[in-house]
């Protein structure tokens, strides 16, 4: 693991472990939920990298490690330029190879805008339950008070309202989260109002999207609705699209007990893009993703 210091933010560059490091067949851009860090994502990391998939992550300002308020933005526009200023040092610094990015709920919001201007310039979109339809474990309350009180308090901080036990059917996860000193347990006025706003662009932004995306979503994620991810597949321009519904889900698939199936769904879509982008050979798709591992061509198994 490399760590990367770009101005505020705070960065991580974990190179492909396969073969001993010897195997790289493409990148993920990592992008992390609200009031997380991308250090909940290690287990992400560390299955692609087992697989000869290289990972950038980063911890969006006023987030984790990085620099600035906690829970601050002035727009939903800056965690766009966050994304934007590692994607620039992904371009500046490593070799070419077929790049995805990777978004989990409000990263997969921020994924969304930040492909509707740059998709053109890698090669997949990967979304977990991303951030649209906000869920029963956010209160309408919450969501009315923001929005009354915003403009005269921008850097009010409200404590969260809900059920960490909403992110995982692991309590261990709840527990955790409750406990991580870099998790943020509050959200500001301005940062809550400013990402209510985009999500309600979303449908419009995906309409600009024209590069593979896959979604993923569970069925009883309390927090972001499963329907809303619908919605975005609808709205979304590529005709290369897939939604993936994983029946009783939580929010965090990554981190629930049906992880290895997420992970495996992932996994399979990958090989397909780089099979059709011709990096890699069928037969070569199936050493490196199925044989190694030992992971099932069929995801539900």
């Amino acid at each position: 693991m490399q760590p990367i210091t770009l101005g505020h933010l705070s960065a991580w560059h974990h190179p492909s472990t396969l073969n001993g490091g010897q195997k790289k067949i493409a990148r993920i851009l990592l992008l992390h939920g609200i009031s997380e860090h991308s250090g909940r994502h290690l287990n992400t990391v560390n299955w692609f990298t087992q697989r000869g998939v290289e990972v950038i992550r980063f911890d969006f300002r006023g987030a984790g490690h990085s620099g600035g308020r906690a829970q601050w933005i002035e727009q939903f526009n800056d965690y766009v330029e966050d994304t934007i200023d590692v994607f620039l040092w992904i371009q500046r610094n490593l070799d070419r190879q077929p790049l995805y990015v990777l978004g989990h709920s409000l990263g997969g919001a921020v994924a969304l805008h930040f492909s509707a201007h740059y998709g053109n310039q890698f090669d997949g979109l990967m979304l977990s339950a991303p951030a649209f339809l906000t869920g029963s474990n956010i209160p309408i309350w919450k969501i009315a008070v923001g929005k009354a009180l915003v403009r005269f308090f921008p850097k009010l901080r409200i404590p969260t309202v809900g059920d960490n036990t909403a992110l995982s059917r692991i309590p261990e996860v709840a527990t955790e989260y409750g406990r991580d000193p870099l998790s943020y347990h509050y959200n500001t006025l301005r940062q809550g109002d400013q990402v209510l706003q985009a999500l309600e662009k979303i449908p419009v932004v995906a309409r600009a999207i024209t590069i593979p995306t896959i979604i993923a979503h569970g069925t009883a994620d309390r927090i972001v609705r499963h329907d809303g991810s619908f919605e975005i597949l609808k709205s979304l321009a590529c005709s290369d699209k897939e939604l993936h519904f994983l029946p009783g889900g939580f929010h965090e698939p990554h981190n629930d007990t049906n992880q290895k199936e997420y992970f495996q769904l992932l996994t399979v879509w990958m090989g397909r893009q780089l099979q059709k982008l011709g990096t890699v050979s069928q037969s070569s798709e199936r050493e490196i993703f199925l044989g190694f591992q030992g992971i099932s061509s069929n995801p539900s198994s």
